[in-house]
C-alpha cells in the first residue's frame, strides 16, 4: 500500500489549518473587543450611503451594504438618517481591479489627506488568473470633514467579504474612539475657559450718564429764578445733562453652577459736573446667566444692583441710595484660561434723586437744590482670569 500523501489532501490539510487559526483568532478578537465596543460605540453616529460601483455580481452591492450595516448595530453603533445627523461617514465602492496605480488612485474619490490610515486584504489576489474585484471601504469624520481610514479588500467571491468583514470593521471602530476621545480632550481643553470656579475680572469702561431734569420748584418745570416764583425778576432756564467720562470696574465672579455666576464688584468713575469734578464710586452685585452652546463664545446676561459709596462733593445735597439695572456680557477665549469681553449695561437709580445744590449763586438763587433722576449707560472692555477648573 502506498503510503506517500497525496498533494490534493495536504492542499486540503493545510486549507482547513489555516481556517482553523482564522476562526481562534476571531473568536479571541470579538471575545476580547466585543464587550468594548458594547460600551463604548452606542454614542456614535454612523451613515451609510448606498454602496457604488460594480461587482463580480450585481447583487454584491445589496448583499455588502447589508452584512456593513449589520456589523455597525452589532458593535452598538448607531445609524443615523443623514449625513447631516452622523458624526462619520462610511464610503463604500465596488469596482474591477487591474492594476496597482489604479488600486490606489481610480477608487479614492474623497479628497484624502496623505497621512491617511490604509489598509488592504486578500493581497495575494492579484496575481489570480482569474478577474478579481476590490471593495474600497472609507470612513470619514464628518466633524472635522477629513477621511481617517481606507481599507481595500480583494475579491473573487462574496465569500471573501465576509471572512475579512469583521476585521474591517473592527478597524473602523478603532480608528472612530480614537477620534472621538482626540476630539472629545480637544474639545474640553479648548472650552476649559468657560468652566471656571473663579474669576478675576477687571475692565475699562465709558458710562455715559444722564441727569434728566425734574420740576420741582423750578419755574414752567426748567427755570432756576431770582425774585417771586408768580413774577420772577429773572430766569435761567435748565436742560438735562449729559456726561460721559472714563471709569473702572473690579470684580471677582464666582461659577457655582453651569448656569449661575455671581459677581461682587467695585466701580471707580470720573465724573464732571457744575465745574467741578469728583470720584464716582459704588459696589455692585451681578447675578450672571452664562450661555455656551456656542462653541468658543460665553453670553452672560445679568441683573445687578449697585450701592454708591462715593464721598458728595459740594456739587450735590443728596444722592439715590440704591441702582438696580440689567446687561449683557460678550465673552471669547483670550489666552488658555481667560476670556476678554465686551460689556453693555444700564443702570437706573432707585429711591431717591441726584438732588444739586443751586449753581448759580446770587444771579437765579431759588430754589436752593434742584432736582435730577439719574440713569446710567455702561459700556466696557474687559479681561478676566479663570482659576480652578469645573469638571
Amino acid at each position: 500500500m502506498n503510503s506517500r500523501k497525496s498533494p490534493v489532501n495536504d492542499s486540503m490539510a493545510m486549507g482547513l489549518l489555516i481556517n482553523m487559526k482564522k476562526s481562534i483568532i476571531w473568536m479571541l478578537l470579538l471575545g476580547v473587543g466585543f464587550p468594548l465596543f458594547a460600551q463604548t460605540n452606542s454614542n456614535i453616529s454612523i451613515f451609510i450611503p448606498p454602496i457604488t460601483g460594480i461587482g463580480r455580481t450585481q447583487s454584491d452591492n445589496a448583499i455588502i451594504a447589508q452584512i456593513l450595516t449589520n456589523e455597525i448595530k452589532t458593535r452598538h453603533g448607531v445609524l443615523a438618517r443623514s449625513m447631516q445627523e452622523a458624526d462619520f461617514i462610511l464610503y463604500g465602492t465596488l469596482a474591477p481591479y487591474h492594476e496597482e496605480e489604479q488600486y490606489f488612485h481610480d477608487y479614492i474619490y474623497l479628497n484624502t489627506p496623505a497621512f491617511i490610515t490604509t489598509y488592504t486584504y486578500n493581497s495575494m489576489l492579484r496575481n489570480s488568473p482569474e478577474q478579481v474585484y476590490i471593495f474600497q471601504l472609507i470612513l470619514k469624520n464628518e466633524i472635522t470633514n477629513e477621511a481617517v481610514l481606507l481599507q481595500n479588500l480583494l475579491y473573487l467571491s462574496i465569500d471573501n467579504v465576509y471572512d475579512f468583514f469583521p476585521l474591517l470593521t473592527y478597524n473602523i471602530f478603532s480608528q472612530i474612539n480614537v477620534k472621538k476621545t482626540r476630539i472629545k480632550r480637544a474639545y474640553t481643553d479648548s472650552e476649559d475657559w468657560r468652566n471656571k470656579w473663579l474669576y478675576l475680572r477687571a475692565s475699562f469702561d465709558f458710562p455715559i450718564t444722564f441727569y434728566a431734569l425734574k420740576p420741582e420748584g423750578l419755574v414752567a418745570g426748567t427755570g432756576a429764578y431770582k425774585g417771586n416764583f408768580e413774577n420772577p425778576d429773572a430766569v435761567q432756564y435748565l436742560d438735562n445733562k449729559v456726561i460721559a467720562l472714563p471709569a473702572m470696574t473690579l470684580g471677582v465672579e464666582v461659577q457655582p453652577l453651569n448656569w449661575l455666576s455671581l459677581e461682587p464688584n467695585f466701580q471707580v468713575g470720573w465724573e464732571y459736573l457744575n465745574d467741578q469734578d469728583f470720584f464716582n464710586m459704588a459696589a455692585g452685585l451681578q447675578i450672571k446667566f452664562p450661555l455656551k452652546f456656542i462653541k468658543g463664545i460665553m453670553l452672560e446676561p445679568y441683573g445687578v444692583v449697585s450701592y454708591p459709596v462715593l464721598t458728595l462733593p459740594e456739587t450735590f445735597n443728596s444722592f439715590p441710595i440704591i441702582a438696580f439695572g440689567g446687561g449683557f456680557q460678550f465673552g471669547i477665549k483670550g489666552g488658555r484660561i481667560g476670556s476678554a469681553f465686551i460689556d453693555i449695561n444700564y443702570m437706573y437709580y432707585c429711591f431717591g434723586d441726584a438732588v444739586i445744590n443751586n449753581p448759580y449763586g446770587e444771579l437765579f438763587p431759588k430754589p436752593g437744590v434742584i432736582h435730577y433722576q439719574r440713569s446710567v449707560i455702561g459700556l466696557g472692555i474687559g479681561y478676566k482670569f479663570g482659576l480652578f477648573s469645573r469638571k
